[in-house]
């Protein structure tokens, strides 16, 4: 677990270390003191480690930032471009990811011009992939981030049959999982009717040509426990173990309540802890762990 991950789920500190110092001044009456104030501590932490694109501002190498603001637009450009036209909505998104990162107006005219790159014809997705993948092979934080965004903004207007192929591609050119096996999107796929489900199969056939997986079915139970955690059905016992703890971590209904969010999302944040747990239950009783 990282710093920021300990804090995120561990919104206590500041109230605890609160009390005991208020205590010591004045007491009782101290500790209560101690304890508010702690609470803003805790809630300010929270905040700042849950912030937006916490994982590209935080990263301190420029080469590494300037790489990923690159790919970020282009392949936004290059996705959007996937199934023959932009729409309006698409071109939002890109702006909306802008205005999220902060950019200032030097910026954003750079990055409108990396999103236009990314729709031409003669755009090579793998020389930019490439470098994201060498410059953040010690963050892999910033690297899911590039996928969050890039699902979220191939979402806007309909996740389309070709945006799904070069969802697919992309994500089999970085070495994770297809959509469909990885646990932040595997309920989009569920959810589908059987025609879709179907479509989708055809989808990934095409996509998997860029990289060694094949096709396996959603709806297949020890498949979806890899979906769940978001691992490759070849992953270690190490590295089953770090993907359950990053997801127990990250959903844990504690740090959604320090963050005051309504009672739906603690439900939610419930369930998904358990399904992660049953998960990955069920992946060790089948490597025999």
């Amino acid at each position: 677990m990282n710093l920021r991950q300990f804090f995120i789920s561990h919104s206590w500190w500041g109230k605890l270390i609160g009390a005991f110092l208020g205590f010591l001044v004045a007491g009782p009456a101290g500790a209560l003191i101690g304890i508010l104030i702690g609470n803003f501590f805790d809630r300010g932490l929270n905040e700042h480690f849950s912030r937006p694109y916490w994982q590209y501002h935080t990263e301190k190498r420029k080469s590494v930032q300037s790489i990923f603001f690159e790919a970020t637009f282009s392949i936004l450009g290059y996705v959007a471009k996937a199934d023959g036209r932009v729409s309006e909505q698409e071109i939002q998104m890109a702006e909306t990811v802008m205005q999220e990162m902060r950019l200032n107006t030097s910026q954003k005219k750079a990055a409108k011009q990396f999103f236009n790159a990314g729709k031409k014809t003669d755009f090579s997705f793998k020389n930019i992939l490439t470098l994201l993948k060498a410059a953040t092979h010690d963050n892999l934080e910033l690297l899911r981030l590039f996928i969050e965004i890039q699902y979220r903004a191939a979402r806007v207007d309909g996740l389309t049959e070709k945006k799904l192929q070069a969802m697919n591609t992309i994500l089999l050119y970085l070495g994770f999982s297809p959509l469909h096996q990885q646990y932040r999107f595997y309920e989009d796929f569920t959810s589908h009717s059987t025609s879709n489900q179907s479509k989708y199969q055809h989808s990934y056939s095409s996509s998997s040509s860029a990289g060694s997986s094949s096709y396996r079915s959603p709806f297949n139970t020890l498949d979806e426990a890899f979906a769940i955690l978001g691992i490759n059905p070849e992953a270690n016992k190490q590295d089953v173990k770090r993907a359950y703890r990053r997801l127990i971590s990250q959903n844990h209904p504690d740090k959604l309540i320090a963050q005051g969010l309504p009672e739906e999302k603690i439900r939610v944040a419930n369930e998904k802890t358990q399904k992660i747990r049953k998960a990955y239950e069920q992946i060790c009783a089948n490597k025999g762990w």
